[in-house]
């Protein structure tokens, strides 16, 4: 799973960031509990698989699409505070 180009990459990326983000806001409402290395360990595990997944062109340039509409977004509403 290390080529970008492979078929299920993005896919297998983007369900283990699922995975932490579930295992993020489980910890948050505490339902689960997770000592400090483990809750490190996470979020690396987190990190790591948007770096990876960005690492696929498709999802990089529709992840690099999104940030530009969220800043013209934000600019807009601040520009009519």
């Amino acid at each position: 799973m290390h080529n970008p180009k492979a078929k299920r990459y993005a896919i297998y990326y983007s369900v283990v960031l699922v995975a932490v983000t579930g295992t993020v806001v489980f910890t948050t409402l505490q339902y689960i509990h997770q000592n400090v290395i483990q809750g490190v360990m996470t979020f690396f595990e987190g990190f790591f698989s948007l770096f990876m997944l960005i690492r696929n062109e498709e999802v990089g340039k529709a992840f690099l699409s999104h940030l530009s509409s969220i800043r013209s977004f934000i600019k807009s509403r601040l520009s009519l505070s």
